[in-house]
């Protein structure tokens, strides 16, 4: 934290802030749901007491002259029930000055967060404290092995970090920009709302499948996802792209709980003629394995944080500065990737609030560049399969399920 209680924004933080908008929220859903209803006195007692741990979450986003900055405030957000589509944009009217929101349903604790604040790993730390400090509430003993941040705690001062900026080399070069994706065609869902559809499959045969092809799950999971979207469209003009999130925590050591995170592309391009499942693997793990090393990663950091250090740009004025990002994100990134495949990892819980969850929930951010994204997380034995839509009519989700069904691996699939 600097004098004066605020924050800059990390690298990816403020290209999301100036990105937000009702198609284009940037708010995305971490969420567990229990074995029994939650009672939401008792979770907002929860919430108040952790909201000091985590002082750069309790922030709102402020407009400077030149860029936007976070701003630390007192109290924490209301726990509502929730009684609309998920992930909509945060805006002053519902969620107060907040950038993460807290909601209910029955036995679901969702939190939402924008993008300007953190990323996957950031929310479910959060969430897990948040479930800890809402079960001791209710009477259940923890151990504190160190595993989950705990109300009272002091914030370690890398929690608050821009890791971008820290690990940023200016000597590098810039990486080339990839070829422009097809995009999926689907009529576009009312603002504000989100069509979202779960698959749970086992965890078991995913990783067999995965050690058959000798791939991680993220390349493997990738692989059907490219696959299904040639199954779901006709004759194609440009590659299909599929953009990788990628968490810098395990190839930059550090401690933030902001965002640190950059994407990496797989692609096939049809018009070289059909594929096989085998070719695809192999082309999807050589690309994702070439791109996730230190020094591949280092080039986009350098891209990325050497423009916000440009003198000119730094001298432009918001009011102009947004727009622009706008535009240049829709021109030259969001037009490379055709959807997202995020990969959240395996949620691991303390025996004692083990015992008390039934499963944890993510749905991705809806994106006005893809209309689709999809993400993936793991918990005990099952793999938690979410895809998130703006758009009607693609039909990747069932060439998706339908894909894996013809792989042996039947999922249970639930829609809102």
């Amino acid at each position: 934290m600097t004098p004066g209680n605020w924050y800059r924004l990390d690298n990816a933080g403020r290209v999301f802030a100036a990105l937000a908008s009702a198609r284009n929220t940037t708010v995305y859903r971490v969420a567990v749901v229990l074995r029994e209803p939650v009672d939401q006195g008792v979770l907002q007692a929860a919430l108040v007491r952790l909201m000091p741990r985590f002082p750069y979450l309790r922030v709102r986003l402020r407009r400077g002259l030149f860029w936007h900055y976070l701003e630390e405030i007192p109290g924490a957000p209301i726990v509502r029930i929730e009684r609309r589509a998920p992930c909509r944009r945060m805006t002053r009217a519902h969620d107060g000055p907040w950038q993460l929101r807290v909601l209910i349903y029955d036995r679901r604790i969702a939190v939402e967060c924008s993008h300007a604040l953190t990323d996957g790993v950031g929310a479910m730390g959060f969430l897990r404290a948040l479930l800890a400090e809402y079960l001791a509430a209710r009477g259940v003993a923890l151990s504190n092995d160190g595993s989950i941040m705990r109300a009272g705690d002091e914030p370690h001062p890398e929690e608050a970090e821009d890791a971008y900026r820290r690990f940023y080399d200016p000597r590098v070069p810039r990486p080339p920009l990839g070829a422009r994706a097809l995009r999926l065609q689907g009529t576009r869902l009312p603002r504000d709302a989100c069509r979202v559809v779960h698959g749970i499959v086992p965890l078991a045969p995913m990783q067999a499948l995965g050690r058959q092809h000798d791939v991680t799950l993220t390349e493997l999971f990738t692989s059907i996802l490219l696959a299904s979207a040639v199954d779901s469209v006709g004759p194609v003009r440009r590659p299909i792209a599929v953009m990788i999130p990628v968490d810098l925590r395990g190839v930059h050591p550090s401690r933030t709980m902001r965002n640190f995170f950059l994407s990496v592309t797989a692609a096939i391009d049809p018009r070289l003629g059909s594929y096989s499942f085998d070719e695809i693997v192999q082309s999807v793990h050589h690309s994702v394995q070439a791109q996730v090393g230190a020094k591949s990663i280092s080039r986009q950091i350098r891209r990325n944080v050497g423009a916000e250090r440009n003198t000119l740009i730094r001298h432009i004025p918001l009011v102009l500065k947004v727009p622009a990002k706008r535009r240049l994100y829709t021109r030259m990134w969001g037009a490379r990737f055709t959807t997202v495949m995020s990969n959240m990892g395996r949620v691991e819980l303390p025996e004692e609030l083990d015992e008390h969850v039934e499963r944890f929930e993510v749905i991705p951010n809806p994106s006005a560049a893809h209309g689709i994204g999809c993400a993936v997380l793991g918990y005990r034995e099952e793999l938690f399969i979410t895809f998130a839509s703006i758009v009607t009519g693609t039909g990747l989700e069932q060439a998706f399920f339908t894909r894996l069904r013809r792989m042996g691996i039947v999922a249970r699939v639930e829609s809102n």
